[in-house]
């Protein structure tokens, strides 16, 4: 059984509500060591991809998965992961930073296809691609249409103090974890409407409606091909091609996946001479970038971000 077999079975056991004396004996753990190759804190956490994670003053991560509070710290040329509060599987905080994959190939095959990527990875081969939570990942972006990511991390963080459960404090801080399906669907609009939220208050409360009263299974996506996992995201309200591919790509593994907005649109023209018409971006996406999509897009997107805007 693989890594992600596991995760995939300690998600449907939370999900069904397996009692937690058998999720007890999926091994516990209070520190881990992540190699700096192919990872860095701030390329990780600040890409986009999650909404979560705080710098601390001394250059600390601190954030919440799952159910638990983690930091992550220097420790020399490398990095310790720290539960601080709560509790995770080590198989689960593993997958979560993908930490399963080796990026080494991945790298090499994406930086000789073209000089973009090379670039793109030598700026930010720090990048490690999440496997987030399914229910929250759909919920942070469809908080995030036309917003900005100061104004997605105040939602979440509100939501989760308003309607998730408490996991512990630290530094006198109390943190809480991601609101359930049913702590949404039980909320009232007045809950719902938490500062930086605005009018996407409307999708966080249809989104868990739809899952609740349909029954729908939120593992599904894992278990079928991407553009299908598509569709099946696009029923729920507030959630278009981009955020399906976001959360495809960030939650469901689905590395082929290839989130395209306005900053990648404007890498597409500028780097790699897509025509501004409709559908052509997609269809280049589409024939270019046929293995290892999702790890372009990352690269690329920081890279035109943090990099060229600059020169």
């Amino acid at each position: 059984m693989t890594w992600r077999d596991r995760y995939r079975m300690i998600a449907v056991f939370c999900i069904k509500g397996v009692p937690r004396s058998v999720l007890r004996r999926v091994r516990f753990f209070a520190h881990m060591k992540i190699s700096s190759r192919y990872f860095s804190p701030e390329d990780t956490f600040e890409c986009g991809q999650c909404f979560r994670w705080q710098k601390k003053d001394d250059g600390t991560y601190i954030g919440v998965v799952d159910h638990a509070v983690v930091e992550v710290s220097p420790m020399g040329t490398d990095y310790e992961l720290s539960v601080v509060a709560g509790e995770i599987a080590e198989d689960r905080l593993t997958h979560y930073f993908d930490l399963e994959t080796d990026y080494a190939p991945i790298c090499d095959y994406l930086r000789v296809k073209d000089d973009w990527l090379k670039r793109s990875i030598e700026s930010g081969s720090g990048i490690r691609i999440l496997n987030q939570d399914p229910f929250e990942t759909l919920i942070s972006f469809a908080i995030s249409a036309n917003n900005n990511i100061p104004k997605i991390k105040m939602a979440i963080e509100a939501l989760s103090e308003t309607l998730g459960t408490e996991i512990g404090t630290v530094a006198d801080k109390v943190y809480y974890a991601f609101p359930t399906v049913e702590q949404i669907r039980e909320a009232n609009e007045a809950a719902l409407k938490v500062r930086g939220m605005g009018y996407r208050f409307k999708a966080v409360g249809e989104i868990a409606h739809r899952i609740s009263e349909q029954h729908l299974d939120l593992n599904h996506p894992f278990l079928i091909e991407d553009s299908k996992g598509i569709e099946w995201l696009k029923q729920f309200y507030g959630v278009g091609d981009k955020v399906a591919s976001c959360v495809l790509l960030f939650a469901y593994g689905k590395r082929d996946a290839f989130p395209i907005d306005t900053w990648v649109k404007r890498l597409l023209r500028e780097l790699y001479g897509v025509d501004d018409t409709t559908g052509a971006y997609a269809a280049f996406v589409e024939q270019y970038f046929d293995l290892y999509g999702g790890y372009a897009q990352q690269y690329l997107f920081h890279y035109m971000r943090n990099i060229k805007k600059k020169g």
